[in-house]
């Protein structure tokens, strides 16, 4: 098997590679994970964009309407699982994450200000995602009412505390995780696949 896939540095470097290509990459399955949080009794998984990343500071960001169910459970639970599955890669990551939410500062500004034009119309809309409307277009855009969206606009900004990277081969599987210590250092944990 390849030195890949027995040397942790080398895989701990092509997980941060993979979601950095998932950023600017509509086709890579790293461009949309699954963010799940908890809603009182049970999970709450949807799909996000990967907006960016940040190996450094162990960070992935995205972009929501601050009016969405996701933000209430947030606020009451910052604890989440980002989960992304590549068929091509043959590899899963599931990210633990200490989630915090961004209204007005400066990352939010740069990163209103680096949205594509369709991507600010989706923070336009009259009522909250979810909302309950009579008809599929029973819904209207009001970029008179709240700054052409910038007012719906948050930023998620995901802290990983441990990454479990699971390899799928016939070759033989390979499961490791990995978390960072008290000194900043990465342990690395062999798993059982």
């Amino acid at each position: 098997m390849e030195t890949l896939y027995s040397d942790p540095t080398t895989i701990y470097n092509s997980i941060w590679s993979f979601l950095e290509k998932g950023v600017v990459d509509r086709n890579s399955p790293f461009h949309t994970p699954t963010l799940i949080t908890l809603e009182s009794d049970h999970a709450a998984a949807r799909t996000l964009v990967l907006r960016g990343v940040d190996k450094t500071a162990q960070t992935l960001r995205f972009h929501t309407d601050k009016r969405s169910k996701k933000i209430e459970q947030i606020n009451v639970n910052q604890d989440a699982l980002v989960h992304i599955y590549s068929q091509h890669d043959k590899l899963q990551l599931r990210l633990k994450s200490v989630l915090s939410l961004h209204v007005s500062e400066p990352l939010v500004d740069e990163a209103w200000e680096k949205s594509y034009g369709m991507s600010k119309i989706c923070y336009q809309v009259s009522d909250t995602p979810g909302s309950v409307i009579k008809k599929p277009d029973g819904y209207e855009y009001l970029p008179e009412v709240n700054h052409d969206g910038k007012d719906n606009f948050i930023v998620i900004l995901a802290k990983i505390v441990e990454i479990e990277w699971l390899y799928l081969s016939c070759d033989g599987h390979r499961r490791a995780k990995f978390t960072h210590n008290k000194s900043n250092e990465l342990d690395v944990t062999w798993l059982v696949p």
